[in-house]
Protein backbone atom coordinates (compact mmCIF):
# COMPACT_ATOMS: atom_id res chain seq x y z
CA UNK A 1 0.00 0.00 0.00
CA UNK A 2 1.42 3.36 -0.97
CA UNK A 3 -0.61 5.37 1.55
CA UNK A 4 1.33 7.37 4.10
CA UNK A 5 -0.47 5.61 6.93
CA UNK A 6 -2.55 2.46 7.27
CA UNK A 7 -6.23 3.16 6.75
CA UNK A 8 -5.67 6.20 4.56
CA UNK A 9 -5.74 6.74 0.84
CA UNK A 10 -3.88 9.18 -1.35
CA UNK A 11 -5.87 11.28 -3.80
CA UNK A 12 -4.91 8.92 -6.63
CA UNK A 13 -5.89 5.87 -4.62
CA UNK A 14 -9.24 7.41 -3.72
CA UNK A 15 -9.90 8.28 -7.37
CA UNK A 16 -9.15 4.70 -8.32
CA UNK A 17 -11.33 3.21 -5.54
CA UNK A 18 -14.37 5.31 -6.44
CA UNK A 19 -13.72 5.28 -10.22
CA UNK A 20 -13.83 9.07 -10.53
CA UNK A 21 -11.50 11.47 -12.27
CA UNK A 22 -9.22 13.61 -10.12
CA UNK A 23 -11.11 16.79 -11.08
CA UNK A 24 -14.38 15.37 -9.75
CA UNK A 25 -12.83 14.33 -6.44
CA UNK A 26 -11.23 17.78 -6.12
CA UNK A 27 -14.65 19.35 -6.74
CA UNK A 28 -16.17 17.11 -4.05
CA UNK A 29 -13.47 18.32 -1.65
CA UNK A 30 -14.03 21.96 -2.63
CA UNK A 31 -17.74 21.84 -1.75
CA UNK A 32 -16.96 20.22 1.60
CA UNK A 33 -18.41 16.75 1.10
CA UNK A 34 -15.11 15.21 2.16
CA UNK A 35 -12.07 16.75 3.77
CA UNK A 36 -8.52 15.62 3.15
CA UNK A 37 -5.76 15.53 5.69
CA UNK A 38 -2.98 17.61 4.23
CA UNK A 39 0.44 16.07 4.53
CA UNK A 40 2.80 18.51 2.86
CA UNK A 41 1.40 19.12 -0.61
CA UNK A 42 -0.38 15.77 -0.65
CA UNK A 43 -3.97 15.00 0.28
CA UNK A 44 -4.80 11.88 2.25
CA UNK A 45 -8.24 10.51 3.05
CA UNK A 46 -9.60 8.12 5.62
CA UNK A 47 -10.81 4.94 3.91
CA UNK A 48 -14.31 5.62 5.26
CA UNK A 49 -14.74 8.46 2.74
CA UNK A 50 -15.11 5.84 0.00
CA UNK A 51 -18.65 5.12 1.23
CA UNK A 52 -19.44 8.82 1.51
CA UNK A 53 -18.16 9.57 -1.99
CA UNK A 54 -20.12 6.61 -3.36
CA UNK A 55 -23.28 7.90 -1.67
CA UNK A 56 -22.60 11.42 -2.95
CA UNK A 57 -22.17 10.13 -6.51
CA UNK A 58 -25.45 8.25 -6.32
CA UNK A 59 -27.25 11.43 -5.23
CA UNK A 60 -25.51 13.43 -7.94
CA UNK A 61 -26.36 10.96 -10.70
CA UNK A 62 -29.79 9.74 -9.57
CA UNK A 63 -31.22 13.13 -8.65
CA UNK A 64 -29.25 15.19 -11.14
CA UNK A 65 -28.26 17.79 -8.56
CA UNK A 66 -24.99 19.67 -8.48
CA UNK A 67 -22.28 18.98 -5.91
CA UNK A 68 -23.37 21.88 -3.70
CA UNK A 69 -26.84 20.35 -3.57
CA UNK A 70 -25.33 16.96 -2.80
CA UNK A 71 -23.36 18.49 0.08
CA UNK A 72 -26.57 19.98 1.50
CA UNK A 73 -28.51 16.75 1.02
CA UNK A 74 -25.83 14.74 2.83
CA UNK A 75 -25.76 17.24 5.67
CA UNK A 76 -29.55 17.05 6.03
CA UNK A 77 -29.53 13.25 5.88
CA UNK A 78 -26.91 13.19 8.63
CA UNK A 79 -29.02 15.55 10.73
CA UNK A 80 -32.12 13.38 10.23
CA UNK A 81 -30.17 10.28 11.31
CA UNK A 82 -28.91 12.12 14.40
CA UNK A 83 -32.41 13.28 15.30
CA UNK A 84 -33.75 9.76 14.87
CA UNK A 85 -31.11 8.42 17.25
CA UNK A 86 -31.91 11.12 19.78
CA UNK A 87 -35.62 10.41 19.43
CA UNK A 88 -34.99 6.71 20.02
CA UNK A 89 -32.93 7.44 23.15
CA UNK A 90 -35.67 9.71 24.49
CA UNK A 91 -38.35 7.09 23.80
CA UNK A 92 -36.32 4.51 25.72
CA UNK A 93 -35.96 6.88 28.66
CA UNK A 94 -39.66 7.66 28.56
CA UNK A 95 -40.57 3.94 28.62
CA UNK A 96 -38.81 3.62 31.96
CA UNK A 97 -41.44 5.90 33.47
CA UNK A 98 -44.41 3.95 32.06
Amino acid sequence: MSSWQNGTLTLSELCHRVALPRTTVVEIVEVGIIEPVRHGNDWHFDEQVVLLVTRACRLHQDLGIDWNGVALALELLEEVASLRQENQRLRQRLQRFS
